[in-house]
Order: C-alpha cells, then sequence, then structure tokens
C-alpha cells in the first residue's frame, strides 16, 4: 500500500515538474506583444469583453480578461498577460498527457518522453506563445481524456459528470473539443455497466453539459451593449451556427470556382471528374493539407533556420513503433488513441474540404491528431526494450527542442506591434482608414482598443463591412476626413476608389494635395538583425517598395 502511495506521489512531482518545464519553455519563447491573424482580435476582445469572430470564445475571453486584469491598469502588459494564459495551458497539457499515458500503463521514463515530444512539436508550440484559443482548448481535450481513463480504472460515477462539464466548457473555447466525443463514447461503452443507464444519471450528464455551455451567454449580453467590435451579425442563432463564412461541401472537392487556375497546379481542372476530384484530394488536401503538417511536427521542416533536422525523424519511428506495440498489447486502448487520431486529423481534413489556396498555414486545426501520436510516441519510447540504453529515447525531445526553439522564440519580435503602429502614424488627425484582411486589422484594434494609441482615427475593413457599405462611408464623408488605404487593401481593391492617391509612409492618401510622408513620426523597434516572419517581411517589402527610405529606418544608418 506504502510502496502504490509513494508511487502515486512521484508521478504527480513528476507531472508538475513537466508542467513547469513547458511553461518556462513557452514564457521564454512566447510573443510580449501583439501577433498575426487572430491575436490582436482576442485581445482587443477580452480586454473589453467584445463580440469577436463567429462562433465566438467566450470562456477563452473570461480566462483571458482575469489574466489581464494582472496588468493593473499598464496597456504594456496586456498583451503578454494575454500570451501567457495560453502558455500556462500548453504547460498543463504537457502534464495532463504524462498523467494520461501512465493511465495506459506506459512507463515514467517513456511518458515523460511522449509529454516532451508535445512540448516541442511544431504546432503546439507555435500556438502557445501567443493569444490564440488552441492551447488552452487542447488542455480541456487532453483533461476529458485521462479523466475518462480514470473512471475506466476507478468506476467513480463523479468523473463522468466532470468530463460532460468539460467538454461543454471545451467548446466554449473552440469547437474542436467536440473531436474527442468518438474516442470518449468508444472508452464510455466498452466499459460501462447497464446500471448506470438510467433517467437520473442521464439528467445529471446532460445538466453539467449545458452548465459548461453557459459562458456563451455573455455573447448576446455583449452584443446588447453595442461595443466597437460587434461581429454577431444576423442575431445569436446565425453568430453560433457560422452563417457569415462560406460552408465547403463534402462533394465535389473542386468546389470553389474561383481557384481554378490554382486546381491547375494540382494537375486538376474538371469539377465533375470523379478522377480528378480525387486526385486532388489525395495530392493537396490530404497530402499538402495535412501530411505536410504532419511530417513538419515529427518529422521536421526543410526551411528550420536551425538548419539541422537530421534526427527529427526520431519521434516519428518511436510513434510508429507505439502504434504496432499498442495494437498487439492493449487493443481497446489503440482504438480510443486511433480515434483521437483520425477525428483530430483525416476525418476533419476530409470535412474542411480546404481551398486551394488557404490564407494561411491551417496545422493548428489538427493539434489533437498530434496530440494523439505524441501518446504513441510515449507507448513506443516505453516498449522499445533498450535496457541499459534506455535513456537514449530522450534523443526525440532534445532533437525536437534544439531543431524547433530558434523558429519558435518569438521573445525578441516586435514586428507586427511597429508595423501596426505605423500604419497609424501614417494618417493624418481623425482620418478614415479602411483595411484589408485580419493581418490589416486586429493589430489596429489592438493598439487603440488596448494601449489606446491613435484612437482618433477610424478603422473600417472592408471585408468584414462589405464593399457597399465602406464605399457609402467615403461617398457621405464628401472629402471631409482624410482618407487613407493600407498598402494590402490599395493592391487588391483600389481601383474602385479612383486614381487620385498619394503614397503616404504605410499607407495611401486618397484625393486632396500631395503631401510630405510621415517619416518623422515612424518608429521601429526591428533592428536590421531581427529574424522577421513571411508575414512581416512581406509587409516591410512592400513598404520598402514605395518608401525608399525605410532601409535607412530598419538599420539605423
Amino acid at each position: 500500500m506504502r510502496g502504490h502511495l509513494q508511487q502515486g506521489r512521484r508521478e504527480l512531482v513528476a507531472g508538475w515538474l513537466l508542467a513547469a518545464v513547458a511553461t518556462a519553455v513557452y514564457l521564454l519563447t512566447m510573443s510580449r506583444t501583439v501577433d498575426w491573424w487572430d491575436c490582436g482580435e482576442f485581445i482587443a476582445t477580452s480586454y473589453l469583453l467584445q463580440v469577436g469572430h463567429p462562433p465566438g470564445a467566450p470562456l477563452y475571453q473570461l480566462l483571458a480578461r482575469c489574466m489581464m486584469m494582472l496588468s493593473f491598469g499598464n496597456p504594456l502588459w496586456v498583451a503578454p498577460l494575454s500570451n501567457a494564459l495560453s502558455a500556462l495551458c500548453g504547460g498543463l497539457t504537457v502534464m495532463v498527457l504524462f498523467r494520461t499515458l501512465r493511465e495506459l500503463r506506459t512507463s515514467c521514463l517513456g511518458a515523460a518522453v511522449g509529454a516532451l515530444c508535445y512540448l516541442f512539436c511544431d504546432t503546439v508550440w507555435f500556438s502557445a506563445v501567443e493569444s490564440e484559443v488552441y492551447a488552452m482548448a487542447m488542455l480541456f481535450c487532453s483533461l476529458d481524456v485521462w479523466l475518462m481513463l480514470r473512471w475506466r480504472r476507478t468506476g467513480n460515477l463523479r468523473l463522468l459528470l466532470l468530463v460532460a462539464l468539460l467538454l461543454g466548457l471545451g467548446v466554449c473555447v473552440h469547437l474542436m473539443t467536440l473531436l474527442v466525443v468518438p474516442a470518449l463514447l468508444w472508452i464510455f461503452f466498452r466499459n460501462a455497466k447497464l446500471s448506470i443507464f438510467n433517467s437520473q444519471f442521464s439528467i445529471l450528464l446532460l445538466f453539467c453539459l449545458f452548465l459548461g455551455l453557459t459562458p456563451y451567454a455573455i455573447v448576446p449580453i455583449r452584443a446588447a451593449a453595442n461595443p466597437p467590435i460587434n461581429q454577431m451579425g444576423d442575431g445569436f442563432a446565425s453568430y453560433i451556427k457560422r452563417d457569415a463564412y462560406a460552408k465547403a461541401p463534402l462533394y465535389p472537392r473542386l468546389w470553389r470556382e474561383r481557384d481554378t487556375a490554382n486546381w491547375q497546379q494540382w494537375d486538376v481542372s474538371d469539377p465533375a471528374s470523379l478522377w480528378d476530384n480525387t486526385k486532388y484530394y489525395a495530392t493537396y488536401q490530404l497530402g499538402y493539407m495535412y501530411l505536410r503538417y504532419f511530417m513538419y511536427n515529427f518529422i521536421g521542416r526543410e526551411n528550420l533556420r536551425s538548419g539541422n533536422i537530421v534526427l527529427l525523424i526520431l519521434p516519428f519511428l518511436l510513434g510508429l513503433w507505439g502504434m504496432v506495440a499498442q495494437w498487439k498489447r492493449r487493443r481497446r486502448d489503440f482504438v480510443a488513441i486511433l480515434l483521437l487520431f483520425l477525428f483530430g486529423g483525416i476525418i476533419l481534413n476530409f470535412y474542411l474540404n480546404h481551398p486551394c489556396y488557404e490564407p494561411r498555414e491551417r496545422d493548428y486545426a489538427y493539434v489533437l491528431s498530434f496530440y494523439a501520436f505524441a501518446l504513441w510516441i510515449g507507448i513506443g519510447a516505453s516498449s522499445i526494450g533498450l535496457r541499459r540504453w534506455r535513456w537514449l529515447v530522450l534523443l526525440a525531445p532534445a532533437t525536437l527542442a534544439f531543431g524547433n526553439w530558434a523558429d519558435h522564440d518569438r521573445s525578441g519580435s516586435h514586428a507586427v506591434h511597429d508595423i501596426a503602429f505605423n500604419h497609424l502614424q501614417s494618417c493624418a488627425s481623425d482620418a478614415i482608414l479602411i483595411t484589408y484582411g485580419d493581418n490589416d486589422t486586429f493589430p489596429l484594434w489592438y493598439l487603440q482598443q488596448v494601449e489606446g494609441h491613435r484612437p482618433d482615427i477610424e478603422v473600417h475593413n472592408i471585408n468584414l463591412e462589405g464593399y457597399r457599405n465602406v464605399l457609402g462611408l467615403l461617398r457621405d464623408n464628401d472629402g471631409r476626413r482624410p482618407v487613407y488605404l493600407t498598402q494590402y487593401t490599395y493592391d487588391a481593391v483600389g481601383r474602385l476608389f479612383g486614381d487620385d492617391f498619394h503614397c503616404s509612409s504605410f499607407c495611401w492618401r486618397l484625393g486632396g494635395e500631395a503631401t510630405e510622408d510621415c517619416l518623422d513620426s515612424i518608429r521601429w523597434h526591428i533592428t536590421s538583425t531581427e529574424y522577421l516572419d513571411p508575414v512581416s517581411r512581406r509587409f516591410l517589402q512592400t513598404w520598402e517598395t514605395n518608401t525608399r527610405q525605410s532601409v535607412r529606418l530598419l538599420t539605423g544608418e
């Protein structure tokens, strides 16, 4: 009895130690300010509890707002605290993965190897150092799986109620948490006794599930207050169903007509051809939009800044061995993990029916699949049978850490903040600024609503508000306020506004007299040696094309 207690304590200590290490890694490498894509929107909407894009993430917003309160009124601490929430969730997920592997009767060393490989893999690390929902969503997914396995061992019905509650709460972070349901049902129906199935317990389960969904109540409440960011649109039901977004059918795979030129790059062109649809799915959708991401995480990327991908195949080989070993020894557990892997990866990939091409990498969508493979890595490390040389399995997470650190260290990155800052500085007082797309807009929302920079500028996203609405706004303005277009807006739809433009640093001014560039107000944290991600580099290259003096500003010459 005493031996079991001591072993339980050692596992508890080991789990929390892994959580501490993972959280420390993520905190050391996390962004210190706003980042691209949805990060600026999540920070701004959480800071003022506004209504972000459908279907919302109300629980994430509430928890992020609690973290932001630790800034004690200093707006410069809001973004780092928001990013730290993802780091904390990522660290806790590593611990839960370790405990899950122990429930699957994996050795402590094998469980640690699986947890560490998950810690350092590409997609997980990327999401754990910025203000995004995926690290928190994976914490809920991992907790559900772990608790179901504990229920299987202990028979404690209260654990099932907790799983139902966490499932509902997870939906309030991201809908991807629903992808664990097939695995949960498999574990439940393979181990449940008939006495469980009674009306009283079923009602309790449903009550816990709906209790977990209650954070969604803040969406219509805050929308009714008409905050600056309010994307609820045509009502709460439409918001939840994501009616604002185009729905991809399951067939045909070649479904978006405007992608015809892109399809041809994959040697397909006929949307009505079953063969072309099958080939497109196998090469682009499954190969390029899933297997490529899978290999990024467990084999390595061809463009790592560290330049070392020789040994990164070790996690992949351990995972394959773990699949075989579990299939031979514990087939029911293998099916549970396989359901996680398939629904979080290949089946989800088929459902999403990716258009050709996506505006950004979509590897984050498949993180549950990578979590499942990390479980197999742990099982493989536990069953490899090296005996005296068993510690060599630690090379797998070590190579991931070494190979991925440089690409995932954003601790010194200021490009997103500075580019957004300089967009606003390029505009005259009380200007109207027309933006195009997420990266044009969300960092500006952060700067205006969190840091309080240039609130006099009225930002309008032509994608969110629609062309007619924005053109009508400019017609009603009738030249009373200066109007600017970002470079992306100018390139994409500038022709709609005529040809009377003057370059003003980062932006283009519509109409009026030609004015001097706003170069004196442009400021940079960026140094000439700082690593710039592809999106930041594209922004700066575009600006250099239009403003020759930008090189002097970047290098300080």
